[in-house]
């Protein structure tokens, strides 16, 4: 059965959006030109700005895609907690291991280059505010996240996030493992707590 134009454009943004985030993932976002992008996705460099009008545009989509691909692998990670465990001890490390997998290491680079780059800060400001949202929607769902006032939560849930980043970040140059654990421990014990007063 012959493709139809949609399926073939569908395909070949597909292709695109996982040849941007690999070549981020291999060799950053200051060398992932549309050409080198558009030759990993075996496509020609036009059909890249036939489907996104800017490298812009095409950021922000390949931004979203990182966006959904970490939401729905923390929503099933935190679906698959055994009953057994601390959900929120396990979401910790649901949330760690996260932000430290390679896909998450996109948007730190989207972002740190975003620093110095106004198009790609506006390009990223809609897409971030969108991200967060989702977060704290998702985050909503953990066993024991009603315990928080509402006013509070989207505190803690980005101040975790940002921890875990940071961590991430940090991770590639200088790992330390020993801390992995505690600083899970850590700040569940310190959530419960919260939880509790």
């Amino acid at each position: 059965m012959a493709r139809t134009q949609q399926q073939r454009r569908e395909e070949t943004i597909a292709r695109l959006l996982d040849a941007s985030i690999d070549t981020i993932v291999e060799v950053g976002y200051a060398r992932a030109s549309a050409a080198v992008i558009a030759k990993r996705a075996q496509v020609s460099d036009g059909a890249l700005f036939r489907h996104f009008p800017t490298m812009g545009d095409f950021m922000a989509a390949t931004a979203r895609e990182v966006m959904r691909r970490q939401l729905e692998l923390f929503t099933k990670r935190v679906a698959e907690i055994p009953a057994e465990e601390s959900v929120l001890e396990a979401a910790l490390m649901v949330l760690r291991d996260i932000t430290a997998n390679p896909t998450n290491a996109v948007m730190y680079e989207l972002l740190i280059a975003a620093r110095t780059d106004e198009k790609l800060t506006a390009t990223l400001r809609d897409v971030l505010a969108e991200y967060a949202a989702k977060i704290n929607e998702i985050a909503s769902t953990v066993p024991g996240s009603d315990g928080f006032p509402p006013d509070v939560f989207a505190t803690v849930v980005a101040t975790l996030t940002n921890a875990f980043d940071g961590a991430a970040i940090v991770r590639a140059v200088l790992p330390q493992p020993e801390l992995e654990e505690r600083r899970v421990a850590l700040l569940a014990t310190l959530l419960e707590g919260g939880l509790r007063g």
